[in-house]
């Protein structure tokens, strides 16, 4: 049971408003509670204490200044009720509109423009690629052959599959040949060679 319930049934005690059965409910749970029956103990104990306390007379005279201040201070509730709140807090609604507003604004802003921010985009060079792997192979003959065969069967088939029919003249495409080193150059003349005496 809660405790606060308690309370209330031990102040409703006293004055002697509580029901019979709610009675014998308070008297059993303060059998069982310490906190509770000490809580009972001391209201019981300020219960008879303020009946001896001896009962102040109020003059007259008291009652009609505490009810003029009374009406006084209902009467000045009145008229500011009427002349309103202060600017600020007649406004505090807008201004919690308006800040309400301007984050939500500032919040699709952000959520909008996040999507847009370019993507960081990664250059990946050819021939870096290919001096990495001709770094790997190193000083293996045969595995250089290897590659480089499938390297020219790669090239072919793209020339195969491509629309152009014939194979382009390479000799005229100076952006190929440019960034070739002597050696992917000798290589490259003796791969033609062999092809032309096919």
């Amino acid at each position: 049971m809660r405790h606060k319930k308690i309370e209330k049934w031990l102040s409703d005690n006293i004055d002697g408003e509580l029901p019979e059965k709610k009675k014998k409910i308070l008297e059993t749970h303060l059998r069982k509670c310490s906190s509770c029956s000490s809580y009972a103990e001391n209201i019981q104990r300020i219960h008879k204490e303020a009946k001896s306390l001896e009962k102040l007379e109020v003059s007259p005279i008291h009652w009609e200044e505490f009810t003029s201040r009374i009406k006084t201070e209902i009467s000045s509730a009145q008229q500011e009720r009427l002349l309103g709140a202060p600017l600020f807090l007649r406004w505090k609604w807008a201004w919690a509109g308006a800040t309400l507003l301007f984050v939500i604004i500032v919040g699709l802003f952000l959520y909008l423009t996040k999507n847009k921010t370019p993507q960081q985009v990664y250059v990946f060079s050819f021939e870096n690629s290919l001096a990495k792997i001709y770094q790997e192979i190193g000083s293996d003959q045969e595995l250089e052959e290897l590659f480089n065969s499938v390297i020219l069967g790669s090239i072919g088939e793209t020339l195969e599959d491509s629309e152009w029919g014939e194979r382009p003249d390479f000799y005229e495409n100076l952006i190929l040949w440019e960034n070739l080193t002597e050696e992917e150059m000798r290589f490259l003349e003796s791969e033609i060679k062999k092809d032309n005496k096919l």
